[in-house]
């Protein structure tokens, strides 16, 4: 499993630069993937079709979709390049051992992080998450209940699908009563 602290640091060199994007149905959204060699570095979800894209195919990209519409895979073997802040890696490092399925809260993510007092850092820290779905970002809750917000475009409705198809909002609803 690679994990985002083994990529990061790996700065550009001889390996190309690729964008890749195709349309998710379930979603109503533009998958948008953006890779250097064989790491992925950003994903974004989009209303408008991407300009960019070199092709519309990649085994990543299929994986996403597919997990769009089953609410199966865990991602945890996609090597991540990315250019963020220790704190937002260390979160995010966190999010991916969250399966399918589950959920957890900002509050429970700051608590592996040894810093309990931490939530509203955790939930700034998954707004500037640019891999979602490869890093689950959608299946962080707050502690009040509901799912929260989603900064990929689509909002909350987008978490909803995403957790709906994973399974997990009765979790959410159970947690609740």
């Amino acid at each position: 499993m690679a994990s985002a602290k083994e990529v990061k640091g790996k700065g550009p060199g001889k390996e190309e630069w690729a964008s890749y994007a195709r349309f998710s149905k379930d979603l109503g959204l533009f998958i948008d993937l953006t890779m250097h060699g064989d790491r992925v570095t950003s994903v974004r979800l989009t209303e408008k079709a991407p300009s960019h894209p070199h092709s519309k195919d990649h085994p990543y990209l299929t994986r996403m979709i597919d997990h769009i519409a089953t609410g199966k895979d865990d991602f945890r073997d996609v090597p991540l390049d990315l250019n963020v802040a220790p704190f937002v890696l260390d979160v995010l490092e966190q999010l991916r051992k969250v399966p399918p399925g589950e959920v957890v809260t900002y509050g429970e993510i700051a608590r592996r992080l040894g810093k309990p007092n931490a939530s509203r850092a955790v939930g700034t820290a998954c707004a500037r998450n640019p891999v979602t779905i490869i890093v689950p970002c959608h299946r962080i809750v707050p502690k009040s209940g509901g799912v929260g917000n989603y900064t990929s475009e689509g909002g909350p409705k987008v978490k909803v699908k995403l957790l709906e198809r994973e399974g997990a909002i009765d979790k959410i609803r159970r947690k609740r009563e």
